[in-house]
């Protein structure tokens, strides 16, 4: 039995068990192929020689991590869901697959992290219940930034989070870049989106985003899948990206509402897949991070329970001072490994090395692969 570790969800109550779409996209493949497998939920990338989920495990040990590595993995071992492509299709495959990963992926980072309303309001309570105090304040944090950072490098918002195409914004930005630099870390973490655009429902990453649904859309037509009556890895990777966008609710969902309007077809799709997929044999695995957040709230509790005594009670106990430190040791030893090691690791993707490998240094080159296979 395979064992994938995948970041966990706030959404299972939704049939929905990772916040992540490549993960998403894993266990749709591993249901879809009827492999034997279990999720195993995690908040850490330890298990992970690559610090990168998903990460599956076989036999005690990590084989893979990632969408294209697992997936091959998984084809050796004969579960392969383009079994019934002939090359033409398997490059049309890999071509669509590098669309959904670039346009529609930073379309959902965007719209999740970049739109303030979103993030403060939906996104971050969110993640904030998943992982729970202390680490709900670090973690969102972290992806956030992450996301950010991936934006600003591909030229989507400038660094501040603000359009690149407006020169207000930059300048905006840069003020605000001065200002947090003098402000406390521990404050922007409870402030954190404070310098964010509230209303970028007409962002060009939206555009962008048609294209790739147009051309998805196109592709898909009427039928079931996007080659024919069977599931293929294509269909599991942009189950994995739309689930997130159709089923999850949000105060600006532009790109929700771009898919409702014009791309009917997709949101069937979505759901057809959605239907298929049945509750995971689940269990959760305990972290050093988790296992440090752990010893924190029971020392803290530790603590207000001497708090909450009468004076001469708290004068009396021999063990005051005790409690006092571990709760000072457990609060730095958690933040001190939070911030020596970081709890985020997440790799770019990278296309299987097979003959029909393709590579594409911009959105326009992976249209144009699309529309001449």
């Amino acid at each position: 039995m395979y064992s994938l570790y995948s970041w966990g969800s706030p959404f299972e109550s939704d049939g929905i068990y990772s916040f992540d779409p490549v993960c998403l996209s894993i266990q749709a493949y591993l249901q879809l192929s009827k492999a034997e497998w279990r999720l195993c939920r995690t908040n850490s990338t330890d298990i992970s020689p690559s610090r990168c989920l998903p990460t599956l495990v076989y036999q005690g040990s990590a084989v893979e991590s990632g969408l294209w590595p697992i997936a091959q993995f998984l084809k050796q071992e004969g579960h392969d869901l383009d079994a019934g492509l002939d090359p033409e299709q398997l490059a049309q495959s890999v071509a669509y697959i590098s669309a959904v990963q670039g346009g529609l992926g930073d379309a959902l980072l965007f719209s999740w992290y970049a739109v303030s309303e979103n993030f403060v309001a939906g996104v971050r309570p969110q993640l904030a219940k998943l992982f729970g105090f202390p680490l709900s304040l670090v973690i969102p944090t972290q992806l956030k930034t992450y996301a950010e950072r991936k934006l600003t490098t591909e030229g989507i918002i400038s660094s501040g989070g603000g359009s690149t195409d407006d020169a207000d914004s930059l300048e905006a930005s840069s003020a605000a870049n001065a200002l947090r630099k003098k402000i406390p870390r521990i404050y922007l973490l409870a402030k954190e989106g404070f310098n964010r655009y509230a209303d970028k429902s007409a962002h060009p990453i939206y555009e962008q985003a048609k294209k790739y649904l147009s051309v998805l859309s196109k592709k898909l037509g009427q039928q079931q899948y996007f080659f024919g009556n069977r599931a293929t890895m294509l269909d599991t990777v942009v189950y994995g990206y739309l689930v997130l966008v159709i089923k999850i609710d949000l105060p600006q969902n532009t790109l929700k509402e771009i898919i409702e309007s014009d791309y009917p077809n997709l949101i069937r799709h979505c759901d057809r897949i959605h239907e298929q997929l049945s509750a995971p044999t689940t269990i959760s695995e305990q972290s050093l991070v988790a296992g440090l957040a752990g010893a924190m709230k029971q020392a803290i509790s530790s603590y207000f329970t001497v708090l909450t005594r009468r004076p001469q009670e708290v004068k009396d106990d021999p063990q005051r001072a005790a409690k006092v430190r571990s709760v000072v040791g457990a609060s730095f030893a958690f933040l001190g490994y939070v911030i020596y090691n970081g709890i985020l690791s997440a790799p770019a993707p990278k296309p299987p090395s097979q003959t029909n490998e393709l590579v594409f240094e911009s959105a326009s080159e992976v249209l144009s692969a699309i529309r001449n296979v």
